[in-house]
């Protein structure tokens, strides 16, 4: 009996830890705190130190197969830009003000570019201070607009009940997306303060709330104001960006509210409301189309049994963004991951050391290393269900915080049993196609290939493909992410990894919001397309047929992005039954009646 069960506990690990293929589309990214000093930069180091570091953070990154970044960039009413409206951040240099000798987001969204990551500027709205009078009397807000200013005990943010706050801020958001080449901008959970607000907000109440407005009503309203003008902004200066934000977990609205947005209730009683709380209401956002994504902090670990837990609101926020048809980028807290000390040989398994190699660490090494090898099976676990439970083909995992993401062992953990492969960020489908230049020329010269990509703005970016000449035809090769080597914002890649003889080079472009080229392949006799344009796809009353030049491959998925069906068929025209729906077989849209 012992020996039957050791074998199905063995099955089972063996099950679970096998290494799947990763999604071709999902977002993979970290929270890059600056506020006091969290990940970087480091306000004790010089501009070439700060940048070195900043370098090694994302060379790691693109080694975990990340695709995005979200920077802190505005944590307290100040820049780590050069801007028109605000002084430098005190975390770059210990000074408010003072300039830190270089353009820092300048120079982070050059390196992420260069690395295949988006850059979304993290921007913290209203928080002014988190020590009272930190910025001193002189402080450009506090001296020209102190009306702009609500006090709370340890802290002043600005008004959200001020339209004045909200026009200033628009401009704030105006002045980084005209001036840099952000791929989105991202908020993160404070609005008004978790403490709780009771009269603090008594004079804009006066001046701007209507005669028998609910307060709590008014202080939202106020909130989707800002949300909206920002969208609206964004839509008529660079409708590239992406605009998204990270509240906090919880929304905790009521059922009735729940119910006028046509969205499953979810009974959070108990915990900490967002909604009626901090007057942050996520699921009105997603509804008014005022975001493009919402990243909430789904910080309860798996193990957590409330109502809040990790396997209760990812599934719910999941639905809601269905529902709205927006995306949902679960944010994880990596801090929450561990459980407990495991045993010694559970260690040695998980990290890959031998029994010697861990007699020679310190207490303090045996530590972390318990803490990162257990951290390991809950990261796992959430990445898991992050992508079992999306509803629109766009899974989405936010770490925070990023030197978590490295010290907790992550970054190598996530590499080889997750991210396997790069991925392309999911498709915003919304957001109006750009037109994608036609890719030519493609040369390899040792280690470097280039091509050339006429008309192409800043935002495009490329994707390399390394295919076997057998599959290069196929639609359905690039419906996966088998082949994909990497992607990059230049014209130019190191492909020195790229060694298999038989193996084609595929380039294509992508636009801000996802839509891919067809495929340009580099062939001994030129460029050609890598589209099987002879292939027929049309669907007809409970079947797709397909006609093929020669035997291929068929993927049929729904529009949802799941994987209905997959079958070899040969040369003519071959029927395969579906139900009535609508379906994507190899890259074509087919209705079956």
């Amino acid at each position: 009996m012992k020996k039957h069960l050791l074998l199905i506990l063995l099955a089972t690990v063996f099950l679970f830890s096998a290494v799947a293929e990763s999604p071709k589309r999902e977002l993979r990214a970290t929270w890059l705190a600056s506020v006091s000093n969290i990940d970087w930069p480091k306000s004790t180091q010089t501009a070439a130190q700060q940048q070195a570091a900043l370098v090694e953070i994302l060379d790691g990154m693109q080694a975990a197969r990340m695709n995005a970044v979200y920077m802190q960039v505005r944590p307290m009413c100040d820049a780590l830009y050069q801007s028109a409206y605000e002084p430098w951040s005190q975390y770059l240099t210990g000074t408010r003000g003072k300039d830190p000798g270089y353009d820092p987001l300048a120079f982070a969204i050059d390196e992420a570019h260069k690395r295949g990551m988006e850059l979304h500027a993290w921007i913290n709205p209203y928080r002014y201070e988190s020590v009272k009078n930190m910025h001193g009397a002189d402080d450009p807000i506090r001296k020209n607009h102190p009306e702009w200013l609500l006090e709370y005990s340890s802290s002043y943010i600005l008004d959200p009940g001020n339209p004045e706050v909200t026009a200033y801020l628009v401009d704030v958001i105006e002045d980084i997306i005209t001036h840099y080449n952000v791929d989105g901008v991202i908020f993160d959970d404070y609005f008004y303060p978790y403490e709780g607000t009771t009269n603090q907000d008594a004079y804009s109440q006066s001046l701007y709330k209507p005669a028998g407005k609910d307060v709590g009503d008014w202080r939202r309203e106020n909130v989707n104001t800002l949300m909206a003008d920002i969208y609206s902004m964004i839509q008529a200066t660079k409708p590239t960006v992406k605009f998204g934000i990270g509240p906090f977990g919880i929304w905790g609205g009521p059922q009735s509210v729940a119910n006028a947005y046509g969205i499953d209730y979810l009974n959070t009683s108990g915990g900490t409301s967002a909604y009626s709380q901090l007057y942050c209401d996520g699921v009105a956002w997603l509804k008014a189309k005022s975001i493009d994504y919402i990243s909430p902090q789904c910080y309860w670990p798996s193990f957590n049994t409330r109502a809040w837990g990790y396997k209760t609101l990812v599934p719910w926020w999941a639905g809601v963004a269905e529902v709205m048809g927006r995306h949902f980028y679960s944010s994880m807290r990596i801090s929450t991951m561990p459980q407990s000390a495991p045993q010694r040989r559970s260690i040695l398994q998980r990290l890959r050391i031998t029994e010697s190699e861990y007699d020679n660490l310190s207490m303090v090494e045996r530590s972390v290393a318990a803490t990162a090898a257990q951290g390991t099976e809950e990261c796992g676990f959430e990445v898991d269900m992050n992508r079992s439970t999306d509803l629109l083909g766009a899974p989405g995992h936010v770490f925070f915080n990023t030197t978590q993401f490295f010290s907790y062992g992550l970054a190598d953990y996530l590499a080889e049993e997750k991210f396997t492969q790069p991925a392309l960020t999911p498709l915003m489908s919304w957001k109006t196609p750009q037109t994608l230049p036609r890719i030519t020329d493609i040369t390899l010269s040792g280690n470097t290939l280039s091509w050339q990509a006429p008309g192409a703005d800043e935002t495009i970016r490329y994707a390399l493909y390394y295919v076997p000449s057998r599959v290069v035809n196929s639609p359905a090769t690039y419906e996966k992410s088998t082949y994909l080597q990497q992607i990059t914002w230049e014209t130019s890649a190191d492909v020195s990894s790229c060694t298999q003889s038989g193996y084609y080079f595929v380039v294509t472009a992508i636009d801000a919001a996802g839509n891919e080229s067809e495929p340009y392949v580099k062939t001994p006799s030129g460029i050609q397309t890598g589209r099987a344009e002879s292939l027929a796809v049309y669907g007809a009353q409970g079947v797709v047929c397909v006609s093929a030049p020669e035997a291929t491959t068929v993927r049929v998925y729904a529009v949802t992005g799941q994987l209905v069906r997959e079958a070899e068929v040969e040369r003519g025209t071959t029927e395969i039954t579906l139900p009535a729906g609508l379906y994507i077989v190899n890259g074509y849209k087919v209705v079956v009646r």
